[in-house]
């Protein structure tokens, strides 16, 4: 038995890392009273993962995890009992009920949405233009092989813009996981590209997605 919950984490808690998120999370089931199952082996452990992980610096608003039950409980009850335990800046949004093991999260999520969060006055449909109609977009590596030249322009799916009462909301739908995985860091650099000087007063993750054709779909609504 299985259950996939989305969650989000707010600003106050953005340079928490991935190793401080998974500790979180553990602790708070057990303080939860969840009937998790454990791993065999001389050092058992919570068999739960989360899906793919939330930068350093940035927050998000649909983030998800995989947890093994060892006894059936309902999305409802693991819901309420986890957001009672949980930090303030940490909630659980929806959860799913699964009778067998799901496809594991970091094989299936492939598209992600970043939010980058501007003050009134930049011509940021200009920018989105010039980064829609462009053939290239070519910025040095911020993974693993970093300084590598690497072609963001495959990965960048749409872009859309929204206003905010005295903010501009510039929203970029892209490609994570191989064979193209673009990083929030990485758009900030292909920003600087375009010579853009903007005052950035905030980024976050809008969301984690499966992406078939041209559509997204969250990890909850494509189970396999």
């Amino acid at each position: 038995m299985f259950i996939r919950a989305e969650y989000s984490v707010g600003p106050d808690l953005r340079f928490l890392s991935n190793l401080d998120m998974n500790r979180m999370m553990a602790r708070s089931f057990r303080r939860a009273s969840i009937p998790y199952a454990l791993s065999q082996g001389f050092n058992p452990h919570i068999k739960f993962s989360l899906g793919t992980v939330l930068p350093v610096g940035v927050w998000g608003e649909k983030e998800y995890f995989d947890i093994e039950l060892s006894d059936f409980l309902s999305a409802p009850d693991f819901i309420k009992r986890l957001n009672e335990v949980l930090p303030s800046e940490v909630f659980i949004n929806k959860a799913l009920f699964l009778p067998k093991a799901p496809a594991a999260l970091m094989r299936i999520i492939n598209g992600a949405s970043y939010a980058f969060v501007f003050k009134k006055g930049y011509n940021l449909a200009k920018l989105r233009e010039d980064i829609l109609r462009s053939s290239s977009l070519i910025v040095k590596s911020r993974g693993k092989k970093k300084d590598i030249e690497k072609d963001l322009r495959p990965g960048i799916f749409k872009i859309e813009i929204e206003h905010i009462e005295d903010v501009d909301v510039l929203k970029l739908w892209v490609a994570t996981n191989q064979p193209i995985n673009v990083r929030y860091d990485e758009l900030l650099a292909l920003f600087s590209n375009f010579g853009i000087d903007y005052e950035i007063i905030d980024v976050y993750r809008k969301g984690n997605y499966i992406r078939l054709g041209e559509d997204f779909y969250s990890p909850l609504e494509k189970v396999s």
